[in-house]
């Protein structure tokens, strides 16, 4: 009912393009992950200094962390019941983010003994378990100085 009032239409209507809630969870996840995984490769293959890059993909995350956090119930569950789908997502974005990374080693932009996959996996984990407390205590931090501070953690624990 909730779905069916967000996206104008009444609950007949939505069974009209699914079948059952979990058809319409499935791909309601797909295309969250669809847009956070363009959101990493926008932001991580863009020209310039990688610092630049990971703080540019800071703040994306952040400015989603509501939108995100709107869905947070139904990803925990989902993650629970699928997490192959969502395996595959992590690998693929902390592969993305540890290229990137490697890349700013390569022109001394990264700390020569920061380990790329790990400090990827490690900022990921961060975002994601940053959006997991948002959705579980909406008011625990305020948005911006997150943002701020997630930078900050990001530029130390990478740069040379």
């Amino acid at each position: 009912a909730h779905v069916a009032r967000a996206a104008g239409m009444g609950r007949t209507s939505l069974y009209h393009y699914y079948a059952d809630k979990e058809s319409l969870l499935r791909d309601l996840v797909a295309e969250t992950l669809t847009q956070e995984r363009a959101l990493f490769r926008e932001c991580l293959r863009r020209e310039g200094p990688v610092l630049e890059r990971v703080r540019r993909l800071v703040d994306g995350c952040a400015a989603l962390f509501d939108s995100w956090a709107s869905l947070g119930r139904l990803f925990i569950d989902l993650r629970l019941r699928d997490a192959a789908v969502f395996r595959g997502f992590f690998r693929e974005i902390r592969d993305e983010f540890a290229a990137v990374l490697r890349e700013g080693q390569e022109r001394g932009e990264i700390g020569a003994d920061v380990d790329p996959l790990l400090a990827g996996a490690t900022l990921i984990g961060a975002i994601d378990g940053l959006l997991i407390q948002h959705f579980l205590d909406p008011d625990a931090f305020e948005i911006e100085a997150l943002r701020e501070e997630l930078g900050r953690i990001a530029r130390r624990g990478i740069e040379p």
